[in-house]
């Protein structure tokens, strides 16, 4: 039993080329969590996947993660084994509403590697949650992303909103590194802020 945890959070296919709503780089992305998921499961450490689906309620206004379609699905890069957790949200945040906590728990986990889709949005809350709930966190940069974004009449590049989110993380909620840093266990939590 580990005291740490990876989570992988909406590497579904909606969020890819054919998806409803591509993000930016998200083949790297998720090839950079696979070989995090490898890792974990070498050392026989918990790997928990989370996956969205959007409430019947928010489907007109977000057409993507609809229940039981293809775009839902957790992709094929980072494809769970029969045997590792599925979390199913509704919520932006891992926690709200699902077991994860207690899942975590109950395998005596203390302490996560958060990463996945999208750093602006479910990975920040989960983040943002999980610190709440006591676990302290890491987050790896090149195994989160995002999507350019309208702004105050202007685009926002994802590139530009992935350092403000990870900086912003860094500042006060847990350390970011990067992926060869983690591969090769360089690196440590903090207490939160």
């Amino acid at each position: 039993m580990s005291e740490e945890a990876l989570i992988i959070v909406d590497v579904q296919n909606d969020y890819f080329p054919d998806g409803n709503l591509p993000t930016c780089s998200p083949i790297e992305t998720a090839q950079a969590c696979a070989q995090l998921i490898k890792k974990f499961r070498q050392e026989g450490k918990e790997v928990i996947f989370v996956k969205h689906i959007i409430k019947d309620s928010q489907e007109k206004d977000y057409p993507f993660l609809i229940k039981n379609t293809h775009g839902s699905e957790i992709h094929d890069i980072v494809k769970p084994l029969p045997t590792e957790k599925i979390v199913v949200k509704q919520e932006v945040s891992s926690f709200v509403g699902t077991d994860l906590k207690q899942h975590l728990l109950s395998k005596g986990v203390k302490k996560l590697v958060v990463v996945g889709m999208m750093i602006h949005n479910c990975v920040n809350a989960t983040v943002y949650s999980g610190v709440a709930e006591g676990f302290p966190c890491i987050v790896v940069n090149e195994a989160v992303n995002t999507m350019d974004q309208p702004y105050d009449g202007e685009i926002v590049k994802a590139q530009d909103i992935k350092k403000a989110f990870l900086a912003g993380i860094q500042f006060a909620f847990c350390p970011v590194y990067k992926l060869n840093d983690v591969l090769s266990d360089n690196y440590t939590y903090r207490p939160p802020f």
